[in-house]
């Protein structure tokens, strides 16, 4: 059996703690809930129907509101071999972390990736993968958008993919415009604070492609396009794909070709990481989108959404 203990950020979250844990909470052999500051009852309601007693740790502006430093406190107060995040907008089918804990860990690797599926309403819905579980020595890197992916590659460890349970994704929809000034204010800190963690361009860029900043995106994702950092292989070919698709929005043929040619050179210099094996979607798009551009079939090149 697996021996899982599980570890939450959560601020303001009364409407959604209690549909998260209420079903599961059981089978975690241990739970670790840091609150960053809830107004709304969430303190309360962790420890009146849970029974759970949060602790808490107010995010630092000086690390740009890193929820790292909270999510790793709460890592090392765990004391299980496996250990679990998740955030209070995401579900877990009871059945399906029934089967996951009852399997045997003898064969598995350092960390298990999941489908994660991102609702923003019944006909739409975003399939990507997440890794939310991986044995205790490994912690979460990153002021935004922290992972354990990084810690698993510095060691020369991997993550598999485990098709026994995938996680449900429902974000609000609410104060979208204040979420983004959130986001872009954090992704903005976390550059200056360390220039060289390619992936915080990566989020930035595709922010900017996503609200019509098409220079600004270029200038960002060219960077990581160019760069390859070998701690973030998923994340500069996303760029990539991105830089391409810009490319062909302006008719730039012979760029578009140069970009995805390169793209899938580096795709199969990275074909043995472990993520890039797990990614259903890249090896495919960066295939067809040489197809569209051999062709000069430009218009048929766009990224797939990612949910964020």
């Amino acid at each position: 059996m697996l021996d899982i203990g599980l570890c939450m950020t959560v601020k303001d979250e009364a409407d959604n703690i209690a549909d998260c844990l209420a079903g599961i909470v059981d089978l975690f052999a241990q739970v670790v809930i840091i609150d960053t500051g809830s107004t709304d009852g969430t303190r309360e309601l962790l420890r009146e129907r849970l029974g759970i007693e949060p602790l808490f740790m107010p995010l630092d502006p000086d690390e740009c509101c890193a929820l790292s430093s909270p999510r790793n406190l709460g890592f090392e107060q765990l004391g299980t071999p496996w250990l679990m995040t998740l955030d209070a907008d995401e579900r877990l089918d009871r059945a399906e972390l029934e089967a996951l804990v009852a399997i045997d860990d003898r064969d598995l690797p350092a960390g298990v990736i999941f489908g994660w599926d991102t609702s923003y309403g019944p006909n739409e819905i975003v399939e990507d993968y997440k890794l939310i579980l991986f044995r205790r020595h490994h912690r979460h890197r990153g002021l935004v958008h922290d992972t354990a992916q990084p810690s698993l590659r510095e060691t020369g460890e991997s993550a598999c993919w485990s098709s026994l349970l995938r996680i449900q994704h429902y974000p609000s929809r609410q104060g979208i415009p204040q979420k983004d000034d959130w986001y872009a204010w954090r992704l903005d800190c976390a550059r200056r604070r360390e220039p060289d963690w390619l992936r915080y361009h990566w989020f930035s860029g595709y922010m900017a492609y996503r609200l019509g900043h098409a220079a600004e995106a270029e200038t960002l994702m060219r960077a990581v396009h160019q760069a390859r950092p070998p701690l973030f292989p998923v994340e500069s070919l996303n760029a990539s794909m991105v830089l391409a698709s810009i490319h062909a929005a302006r008719g730039q043929r012979a760029a578009t070709e140069l970009v995805v040619e390169e793209a899938l050179r580096y795709h199969r210099q990275v074909a043995e990481d472990f993520e890039i094996k797990v990614n259903f979607r890249l090896g495919p798009w960066l295939e067809s989108a040489a197809e569209h551009a051999a062709r000069g079939n430009l218009d048929a090149i766009t990224p797939y959404p990612f949910p964020y």
